[in-house]
């Protein structure tokens, strides 16, 4: 929906643009003693662009972690670095460079099993061990590889999987094109109700965007047990994302 803006008849800026030096002058001191943004001083129109498109990603970021749990807190810190070390070995053997492995959290804590009276009521709490749990981010750039080496992982000892998200390379590129889009979306919407009007588009006043983002998320995190540990590949369909941005753009009117 456009804003027009007319903060004072076309006829009055006629009229003080007309006026005589001497009195113009102290009009123009108590302007510049009460600044008043050029867009809200002069007629003017704000219309919104929006531009979007489609787009297939060609980057799966899994993350998926290894919890361990023992009597001692020794032992799970220690069997876990082990767990966490075969599957970061195994990313790489995949191929996967350092740079795109990334450690999320390590993380250990007592865990207690709770002892109950006769009410029901948890009257004390006993010490049944401890947990480690390590998770990692990785970053597949073949994502057509991306559900085998999830298989792989869960092979060598991942035992929580917790989310899939997808990327796309060359996004900025991708951004910077719907941005002109946008622009084009908002000067025809401002064309369409000035013409009706009689009037004309001025200077561009102000651009005003809104930051990018995809119309839709990142899959739900979800739980792999311990007994789903086969190397059979996980299924991943990325599927296709829609990209969206929004200008708002400021024009002065004219006659």
């Amino acid at each position: 929906m456009p804003m027009f803006h007319f903060p004072l008849p076309l006829a009055w800026l006629g009229f003080i643009a007309a006026l005589p030096l001497g009195i113009a002058a102290p009009l123009n001191i108590a302007h510049a003693q009460n600044f008043v943004p050029l867009k809200d001083s002069v007629p003017s129109i704000s219309t919104t662009g929006v531009a979007s498109t489609e787009v297939a990603p060609d980057i799966a970021i899994i993350s998926l972690g290894v919890d361990t749990e023992r009597p001692k807190a020794a032992d799970a810190a220690r069997d876990n670095a082990r767990a966490a070390q075969a599957i970061v070995g195994e990313i790489k053997a995949q191929g996967i460079e350092a740079k795109d492995i990334k450690t999320l959290s390590v993380t250990l804590s007592p865990d207690y099993d709770g002892v109950s009276d006769d009410n029901g009521r948890v009257a004390k709490r006993a010490l049944r061990g401890y947990i480690a749990h390590n998770s990692l981010s990785v970053r597949v750039r073949e994502i057509e590889k991306a559900g085998a080496l999830a298989g792989q992982l869960m092979d060598k000892g991942a035992n929580s999987f917790d989310s899939i998200a997808f990327d796309y390379t060359q996004k900025e590129a991708k951004y910077e094109a719907l941005r002109g889009d946008a622009v084009r979306d908002a000067l025809r919407k401002a064309n369409s109700y000035v013409n009706g009007l009689g009037l004309k588009l001025g200077r561009v006043l102000e651009i005003a965007t809104q930051a990018p983002y995809p119309a839709n998320g990142p899959m739900a995190p979800k739980m792999l047990g311990a007994a789903k540990r086969e190397a059979a590949a996980v299924p991943v369909e990325p599927g296709v994302e829609t990209l969206r941005t929004e200008v708002q753009v400021t024009w002065e009117l004219a006659q």
